[in-house]
């Protein structure tokens, strides 16, 4: 009997040494994982500046209400499921769908975001009512500006279990990621590191202290190129001028403004209306919110500035332009017979009008149809769209956003791949004016104009100037990146912008708005047939003889481009030469100049 204790007592005191001793390490890890959490840090992402330090994207503390990681699989008891749901005001039901449709297997389950620090209390001092819920503090990104600029800035959400950050590697929490604009196109700049604490919980889960785990990153802050004031304006200026429509029984479907720096396609202002707030994204979009974004017909997620494709209209006359005085079929002094009608087709100026004998800077005032139909008709399709296409047409500008259309350049080869039909003359007297079958985007008609007034350089376009480092030092600079220059001498190139220069004087589509602009400016009307109420556009750029910025702004479905579009323009010029209210039309009287730049009829 006593062998036998001796025996058993032998083998107690193997297996306590194998335990304690030999796999003594594994079962302290095991004592840990029970009583030790890791719980994930959220790096807050990098601060988007304007160009003059303000604030466009940033990040404040917050505290989300969660299921942690290790509970989400398990139901709610019914008691804790009410007091939660009672505590955040949610339904019950809608927080048992959170967990049966949460697909993501890592991270916590989120049931409210931003929440204030009574709930906080409530939880921690309850702890025994909520033992499987936790409050965990995140960084909450917040636009300032709200709608303003939404389509560039762009907006974040949580990633997927399918995406990875910038090394490769798959997201390890509920980490929050660009989405659109600029927040996607340097999301790898700007999302940072996340991190982690360690907590000790006591056999009832309560947190009995807290200790380091792996540190939080910080993204690298941007500065833009956009400056925010100019940003604003430009947008309440569109809401204003949308409003003025609607009172006149006109109802734009969207609106674009692109406003350019010229001699380096850095961007100071991009508007596309309508927009939306891209808060309601970072706190958690309501189903409500974004029915109302999703159903609304005139798309407030789409950037029309670079996505949108439009017929230019008159402001492409510019082109033609330029293809007639280098190949020498337009003489300047030459002054051709408008009758209302060319004589070869029946395609007509816009409400009936006849200008008599114009020359070529009187029928760009005056936006003439028929003598840039003629002119058209001496260049023939291949040579206008030619020059199209060296001024950057039927080609993405190189912005950095990602989604922009190519547009499209009209041409004899298009028609017959596309339609397989043949091309009539009537086509390229359409083209010449900028109907037909050309499309261009907000964003290339405007860096059309930044080349005329720069003197033929073509630059890229650009919404990022830097990326900073930790410390505040250039981690990287985007320099101006020039493309390429215009095939168009610089005698040519004058031609074309003293009489851009004269849109603006008397009896220019201008005029009525810029006859007495205190600043000496350039620009150009259009008006763009649709199947609806026509498409205006005007653009304008400033001061004339050493131009600082560009302004192209564009109206879907609003009427002349001179009555739409030129009264926003004058806004965000008055706000970027730092200008009071001045109203030369109130002063003269005058009334807007109707265009003749609207397609006739005829083949």
């Amino acid at each position: 009997m006593m062998y036998a204790a001796v025996f058993l007592l032998a083998i107690l005191s193997v297996r306590l040494f194998y335990m304690q001793i030999v796999e003594g390490s594994y079962y302290k890890a095991e004592a840990d994982g029970n009583r030790i959490r890791t719980l994930p840090v959220q790096a807050a992402r990098g601060v988007m500046y304007d160009r003059n330090g303000i604030m466009l994207a940033g990040s404040r503390p917050t505290y989300t209400v969660v299921i942690p990681v290790d509970r989400k699989q398990e139901k709610l008891p019914e008691a804790e499921l009410q007091a939660v749901a009672a505590l955040l005001g949610m339904k019950p039901e809608d927080i048992q769908k959170k967990q049966e449709e949460y697909k993501v297997a890592f991270g916590s389950i989120p049931l409210a975001h931003d929440v204030g620090l009574d709930v906080v209390s409530r939880i921690a001092e309850k702890k025994a009512d909520f033992p499987d819920i936790e409050v965990e503090s995140q960084p909450l990104r917040i636009y300032p500006l709200k709608n303003a600029g939404a389509q560039v800035v762009g907006y974040v959400g949580e990633a997927g279990p399918d995406e990875r950050n910038a090394e490769g590697q798959p997201y390890t929490s509920s980490t929050l990621i660009g989405r659109t604009g600029l927040e996607y196109q340097y999301n790898s700049y700007l999302e940072g590191k996340n991190g982690s604490r360690h907590v000790e919980v006591d056999a009832t889960g309560q947190p009995v202290r807290y200790f380091s785990g792996e540190p939080v990153v910080s993204g690298y802050n941007v500065r833009l190129t956009l400056d925010a004031r100019l940003q604003e304006v430009a947008e309440r200026a569109i809401e204003e001028q949308v409003a003025n429509l609607r009172a006149s029984k006109i109802n734009p479907t969207g609106a674009s403004v692109v406003a350019v720096d010229p001699n380096s396609g850095a961007i100071l202002a991009m508007v596309s209306w309508p927009s939306f707030d891209p808060n309601q994204f970072s706190r958690g979009i309501t189903a409500g919110e974004w029915n109302a974004i999703l159903n609304n017909p005139n798309h407030p997620l789409e950037n029309r500035p670079i996505t949108s494709m439009y017929p230019p209209g008159s402001t492409f006359k510019v082109i033609t332009s330029a293809a007639g005085l280098e190949a020498m079929v337009l003489d300047p002094q030459e002054a051709i017979f408008d009758s209302g009608k060319h004589w070869l087709i029946d395609k007509r100026n816009a409400q009936g009008e006849a200008f008599g004998w114009i020359n070529f800077e009187q029928a760009m005032e005056k936006s003439d149809n028929v003598y840039f139909y003629e002119i058209g008709r001496r260049l023939g399709i291949d040579r206008i769209a030619a020059m199209a296409r060296a001024f950057g047409l039927g080609s993405r500008t190189g912005i950095d956003l990602a989604g922009e259309s190519e547009g499209n350049v009209a041409s004899e080869e298009y028609k017959k791949k596309v339609f397989g039909e043949d091309w009539y003359l009537g086509e390229t007297f359409d083209a010449a004016i900028g109907q037909s079958y050309t499309l261009t985007t907000p964003l290339q008609m405007a860096m059309v104009y930044a080349a005329i007034a720069n003197g033929g350089f073509r630059y890229q376009p650009y919404l990022v100037s830097r990326v900073d480092n930790l410390d505040g030092t250039p981690n990287k600079i985007f320099s101006p990146v020039k493309t390429g220059t215009l095939p168009v001498s610089q005698a040519n190139l004058a031609i074309i912008r003293q009489a851009l220069r004269s849109v603006m004087g008397k009896e220019g589509t201008g005029g009525f708005l810029f006859e007495h602009y205190p600043i000496p400016l350039a620009g150009k009307s259009g008006t763009a047939e649709t199947n609806g109420l026509d498409n205006g556009w005007f653009v304008a750029y400033a001061p004339f003889d050493k131009p600082e910025i560009v302004v192209l702004v564009m109206f879907e479905h609003s009427g002349f481009g001179s009555d739409s579009a030129a009264p926003v323009t004058k806004k965000i010029l008055d706000a970027y030469f730092h200008l009071g209210e001045f109203s030369p039309s109130a002063q003269s009287g005058k009334q807007p100049k109707a265009e003749g730049d609207k397609g006739g009829q005829g083949q």
